[in-house]
């Protein structure tokens, strides 16, 4: 080998080796929060800008915790990051904007690591449509497959990463951070934020095609959880009604209850087995319906001011850890006051209930349009006014699960028996 190619490829492998430590040292991902180096790292601002994917996936290797909770930023934003005194350890491994694909790759990893008991899977609409697979941030995680040193290298040698690592280290420096999600949820804003999320959700609900076979991926992939001898608990999101009623008036209340009757219908088709070390009372897989028109959605939005919060919704997709943990406790059994109350506030999804689940959803419903609320009564004439005037479809292109997909899931769900 010439001199000038000896040369060029040790200076490649210095490059290389430079790119990927400056990343490795600065951790911009929190993956070894132990590790906090002052003017470099001690302030990790841009951990959660790609929804934690990184994160999430060597949290689910690596986590000790007995129960673990997954789903998009409701979930991520919606509970407590962990909960001390919770048994066996809790730890919230929430992804912003979260696929059903994500969420079975996310199961199948869960699945290996002996520490997990218990999973909580948030799901709503959103992770069924047909959009994207993944986030790209995905293909650096140990959720793509394949060992983990080919993730660490990956997430290493990616130009995302590394520009991530940047932005930390230049916050460091500076005390800037990425204010924007800093900034999402101060109080004074909210109710500006709950106007407009009127017609962004009627605008994006329009247009939206759920996709029953990411249902059925998302089964699959629990079918390895439930192998292993793990508890599945899905939860179905605590919505604000003027979310809900966004569906409603857009026309996609019929996928609500197409994915409400295929997921009694993924939980008919397996046995109703006991987990080996369940941390809730019950069979090893659970459906939770927290959604439809149940009194906690039904609350005031926000004052203007900022001065008369909502206590249990920041905007009507997302919620605070108070009604989190509200979740939390109904499927422990520990009854709260109303509106969370257990004769009000979620219900177990069966086959045998579940027409009896969908028909008070509609009773529900009627029951709050007919009760001439305020707050009922103003937001009906803002989707009054948007069915007269529709705003702009938003037009994206579709996305399926494909073959490779498929064979990737069954492989590793077969690999834990499942």
């Amino acid at each position: 080998m010439g001199r000038y190619a000896r040369t060029l490829l040790i200076a490649f492998a210095v490059w290389l080796v430079g790119f990927g430590g400056f990343t490795f040292l600065v951790d911009p991902y929190g993956l070894m929060p132990g590790v906090q180096i002052p003017g470099v790292n001690e302030r990790r601002t841009r951990a959660h800008e790609d929804g934690y994917r990184v994160r999430t996936g060597h949290r689910l290797l690596d986590t000790e915790a007995g129960t673990i909770i997954m789903g998009s930023s409701r979930v991520a934003d919606g509970y407590p990051r962990d909960i001390p005194d919770w048994e066996g350890g809790f730890e919230n491994l929430g992804m912003a904007g979260t696929t059903a694909f994500e969420l079975a790759r996310a199961s199948t990893l869960a699945a290996g690591n002996p520490d997990i008991r218990c999973v909580i899977i948030g799901m709503d609409l959103r992770e069924f449509g047909t959009e994207p697979n993944a986030h790209a941030t995905y293909w650096l995680t140990p959720l793509a497959g394949g060992p983990r040193l080919f993730a660490d290298i990956r997430m290493l040698l990616s130009p995302s990463a590394f520009a991530r690592a940047m932005q930390t280290l230049t916050d460091n420096i500076t005390g800037g951070s990425d204010t924007r999600w800093e900034h999402a949820y101060d109080e004074d804003i909210l109710r500006e934020r709950f106007e407009e999320e009127i017609s962004k959700r009627y605008r994006g609900y329009s247009t939206y095609s759920y996709d029953p076979e990411r249902m059925r991926f998302l089964f699959r992939g629990v079918d390895a959880l439930l192998a292993e001898g793990k508890q599945v608990v899905f939860i179905i999101h605590p919505v604000h009604v003027w979310q809900e009623e966004a569906g409603y008036r857009a026309g996609v209340n019929d996928e609500e209850y197409a994915l409400r009757r295929d997921a009694g219908r993924h939980l008919a088709a397996r046995p109703q087995i006991e987990a080996e070390r369940p941390c809730f009372e019950g069979p090893a897989l659970q459906v939770w319906d927290f959604g439809g028109y149940q009194p906690v959605s039904l609350t005031a939005p926000p004052d203007w001011d900022g001065e008369g919060p909502n206590p249990w919704y920041y905007v009507p997709a997302h919620y605070r850890p108070a009604l989190g943990q509200a979740v939390l406790d109904r499927l422990r059994g520990r009854d709260r006051e109303p509106p969370v109350s257990a004769d009000m506030f979620g219900y177990r999804l069966t086959p045998e209930t579940l027409d009896d689940v969908l028909a008070a959803r509609e009773a529900r419903r009627e029951a709050w349009l007919a009760s001439g609320d305020e707050w009922m009564e103003y937001v009906s004439g803002e989707f009054d006014a948007l069915d007269e005037n529709p705003p702009p479809p938003e037009r994206d292109a579709r996305h399926y699960l494909n073959r490779d997909n498929w064979n990737q899931l069954e492989r590793d769900v077969r690999r834990h028996g499942g």
